[in-house]
């Protein structure tokens, strides 16, 4: 069982000087046992189940020219998928094939229980003890996601630590989930140089101030937005705090290009309109919460980054998250308190093109 003391040592040891190391992540296998399609789930809230898991958990389109191809309602570091879906404790969700793999009959009658199983294997083992990062806030991702659109589709959810229930909820006409995009990039991602819309910061701060009921977010998040080339907006640093506060005018997103881990040519930092750095207190969460409260933050950071990934995609934006920085100066130069660590870092702009996809999502979806 982990302790407090050895909860922070992690937080630490994913801070500045971590090392990540090269290499081909494993490819994950699919479940073994006898599949029960998505489709096959009946009556009203089964009906609802299955849409809710296949719009959410299931490769949503294809980009054959893109380095990681395989598109989710959620963005997942290195398209690995370290999350696996299990229903109930007993079917675990094959994603490519849409179908629960497991004995007997799903339940469908509701409420169901989904635990988001954490598979840092399926990351390369060059990412050391940083996988966990990662992993700890795509679990964060895909709560959020299981929350946001449980609520498009008549149902509710509620995520609390790594498991999701859903429930019947106020009834409602199905909304299709917003393409998320994290940039198209096949010679490197970068933002439209056009002004960026009024609209895209407003959904970026809506999102970030009212996250929808049952979303594992937390109050102790620390969030600081760099504004740069959007309509009617004075470039800056901004506290998102209850709104949206001017903290420090200037250039601020073009600041974040020597702390940020990856070349222009890779992603164009300078490029963007919006960038928002989330920071939090490890120490202060572990002693509020105990041993889990780090992962809790990660968690939350992942949390409130789907419904600013959701937002951004609902204007035709993309949101690109990321974790190459350089986290000790990134966390000057946004101001953090010294007890802060930083959680993440998105990035958010209009694309350059649509690229080139195939739509995988359900027909009856469309």
């Amino acid at each position: 069982m982990t302790t407090a003391d050895e909860a922070l040592a992690a937080a630490y040891a994913h801070g500045p000087g971590r090392v990540v190391e090269p290499g081909a992540s494993p490819p994950a296998a699919a479940p073994a046992g006898p599949r029960v399609p998505l489709t096959a789930l009946r009556g009203r809230f089964g009906a609802a189940l299955g849409r809710l898991l296949t719009d959410v958990a299931t490769p949503l389109r294809w980009e054959p020219w893109n380095q990681y191809n395989d598109h989710r309602s959620y963005p997942s570091a290195r398209a690995a998928a370290t999350v696996e879906l299990v229903l109930e404790g007993r079917w675990v969700l094959d994603p490519v094939r849409r179908a629960l793999v497991g004995g007997g009959t799903p339940v469908v009658d509701g409420p169901a229980r989904i635990d988001l199983v954490r598979r840092r294997d399926r990351l390369s083992p060059g990412y050391r003890e940083f996988g966990d990062v990662l992993t700890e806030l795509e679990v964060g991702h895909v709560a959020a996601a299981l929350v946001e659109h449980a609520a498009r589709l008549g149902l509710a959810a509620r995520a609390a630590g790594s498991t999701v229930t859903v429930a019947f909820g106020d009834v409602t006409d199905p909304v299709p989930v917003p393409p998320r995009s994290s940039g198209v990039g096949p010679r490197g991602v970068a933002a439209d140089p056009r002004p960026l819309p009024r609209r895209v910061l407003d959904a970026v701060v809506e999102a970030v101030d009212r996250p929808p009921a049952g979303s594992p977010v937390r109050d102790d998040l620390r969030h600081r937005l760099a504004v740069r080339n959007v309509e009617g907006v004075t470039d800056g640093w901004y506290a998102l705090e209850g709104g949206l506060r001017l903290v420090s005018p200037g250039p601020a997103v073009a600041g974040l290009a020597p702390v940020f881990g990856h070349p222009a040519g890779t992603i164009h930092v300078a490029s963007m309109n919006l960038a928002l750095v989330t920071t939090g207190d490890p120490a202060a969460a572990v002693a509020a919460d105990g041993p889990d409260g780090y992962r809790a933050l990660l968690r939350a950071a992942g949390a409130t980054a789907q419904h600013v990934c959701a937002a951004a995609a609902g204007t035709g934006a993309f949101c690109r998250p990321a974790r190459s920085t350089h986290d000790g100066p990134l966390e000057a130069l946004v101001g953090a308190p010294a007890s802060h660590a930083l959680l993440y870092l998105l990035l958010v702009g209009r694309p350059r093109g649509a690229g080139f996809t195939y739509d995988l999502t359900p027909l009856e979806a469309r």
